[in-house]
Formats: structure tokens, sequence, C-alpha cells
């Protein structure tokens, strides 16, 4: 009779002592307040420049580890709507490039030089612009559902590169711009079926993978894409690979993605459901973070009258 709680004690014994799945990151930081809208991410040698999603004219710089360090505002340049970040060797890049409602017709780019940028938690400075426009812009509807807004931005040799958060058919299209200051039309690349928004852009420092970041209606089941193998500057040229981050319906805005050396950070904004975060990972066990979708099967009508996936809302696992 003691035979049947002898075994059970040494099921439990045996579940306890299993060890715990470890996580495939290697840094995962909830970030202060004023980084609550965090909007993009650009990496300079051991730091990390990073964007809120607010019209002004303002960067903030984090260490390896995601501890804000440096505020630095630049006093001669009124934004709009600063939703993009990327860097080189000598200048910091602010994308003054969103438009939510569909109402905006010139972007314009905030450079700063790195080596101007004074010592002090928090600094003022002053910049340069580079403005440009959309080709066709002015001829569409102005409306929320445009094909004209734009998050993502990264910088390659001697020019600039867009990618827009075409909210009417969940594609993105590319443009290029050079880096001088000056006004210029954007000159238009080639279009990727993203089959969702685009909310950041960068490329590694070989300059042969290009990484997207983005989510689905509602920030819901974000993805990243890698593109490899492209012909010049058209990145989507080559091969590419998706992978989903989430595999339930829940609120998790990614909007910054960069590389710094052999990890890949990314950040999402804060939610009713997470808070503000930097993470990062190896290169090499980014595909780690691949999840499959689980959504249920029952449907229900939304007010529009469509149906809509019920699923439950779940929490990333790292």
């Amino acid at each position: 009779m003691k035979l049947i709680p002898l075994i059970l004690l040494g099921f439990l014994f045996s579940c306890s002592s299993q060890p715990k799945e470890k996580s495939p990151l290697a840094v995962k930081t909830i970030l202060p307040k004023e980084l609550k809208e965090i909007s993009g991410l650009s990496a300079v040698g051991e730091s990390i420049w990073v964007i809120s999603d607010k019209p002004k004219s303002r960067v903030f710089k984090l260490n390896a580890s995601g501890r804000l360090l440096q505020t630095v505002n630049i006093t001669n340049v009124q934004a709009t709507d600063v939703e993009a970040v990327t860097s080189d060797q000598t200048y910091i890049y602010l994308g003054d490039v969103g438009d939510n409602l569909g109402d905006r017709v010139e972007r314009k780019i905030i450079r700063v030089a790195i080596a101007s940028i004074p010592d002090g938690e928090e600094v003022d400075m002053t910049g340069d612009t580079i403005e440009f426009t959309f080709p066709n812009e002015g001829a569409t509807e102005s409306k929320k559902q445009n094909n004209f807004d734009c998050e993502s931005m990264l910088s390659f040799k001697d020019s600039l590169y867009f990618f827009t958060k075409d909210r009417e058919d969940k594609e993105t299209r590319l443009y290029v711009v050079p880096k001088t200051p000056g006004k210029y039309p954007a000159r238009y690349i080639s279009t990727f079926n993203s089959e969702g928004l685009i909310t950041d852009a960068a490329i590694n420092q070989a300059g042969n993978e290009v990484a997207l970041i983005g989510y689905h209606k509602g920030h819901t089941f974000p993805f990243i894409y890698l593109f490899n193998n492209f012909q010049g500057n058209d990145f989507f040229s080559g091969e590419h690979k998706k992978i989903e981050l989430a595999d339930k319906k829940w609120d998790w805005q990614l909007e910054g993605i960069t590389y710094s050396k052999n990890l890949v950070y990314f950040s999402c904004e804060e939610t009713k459901e997470v808070a503000a975060t930097l993470y990062g990972i190896d290169r090499n066990n980014i595909f780690t973070l691949e999840k499959k979708k689980k959504e249920a099967k029952k449907t229900a009508k939304n007010k529009g009258g469509d149906e809509e996936t019920l699923s439950t809302k779940g929490h990333l696992k790292m």
C-alpha cells in the first residue's frame, strides 16, 4: 500500500528536478519611462541610439545592456513625427517621416554629427536636414489607410533607404535618398509583399543582410524578415526568411531593430500587456525565436461584420 505514495513522490521529485528551458536572449531589459514609446534603434560602436515616438527632435543613448546614458536634444529643427533612426561612422540620422493620417507630403531627416555630441546626461546641440518627398504621394487621397506612412530607415554606403508602412495593401516599398543635406524626390527601387506593417529596418556591418521588423493589425503576431543574397541596393532581389515571434494574439508592439557585432537587438513599446523592453539575441540563435501561431477555430463577427479569430492572449516565453 505504501508503493503508490513512493512512486508519486519519485514522480514529483523528477518533475521538480527537470531543468528550466534556457532563454535564447542575451539581453532583456525593461526600459525607463522616457522610452515607453521607443520606436527605433541604431547601434554605434558599443552604444545603441534610440528614438521615442514623439514630435520632438531628440535621441537617446543606451549602453549594450539597455541602460539609459544620455539624452540629446536637437534644438534648431522642429520635428513632426520622428519614427526612425539609423547611423554610419560619422552621423546619426533621425527620420521625421511618420504619416499616420496620410496627410503629409514633405519628410525630413535630421542629421547629427556624432563627434560633435557634447558630454553630459542631457545635452543640446544642432543638426542639419535632408528633405525629400515620395513620388506620386501628393496625388493620393489623405486618409489613415494609406500607402505612404513610414517608420523604417537604414544607412547603406552613400544613401539612406526607406521602407514604407503600407496600411492599405500591407506591402512595403523601398526608396532611396542621398545622405547629403538638400531637397530630393525619393527614388523608388522595388516592392515586397510583407503581408503586414513594417516598423523598422537594419543592415548588418558586412552589408549583406537586411532585417525588417513589424506586426499585424493591433500590434499582434509580430515578425522579423531577413533578406540575403540581394543584388546591389535592391534588398528585395535575393532570398528572404520570415520569423514569427508570437504564437498567440496579444498586443506586442515591436518597432525597433538593429545589428551590433554578433547581436541583433529589437525593442517594443509599452502596451497594456507588455512593458517597453529592449531584447538582444546572438544572430546565430535568431531562428530559435520562431513561434507557430495557435489560433482558435472559433470565430465571431466584429463591428465591421467581418469574421475575426478569437484566440487567448499569451506572453513571450523568453
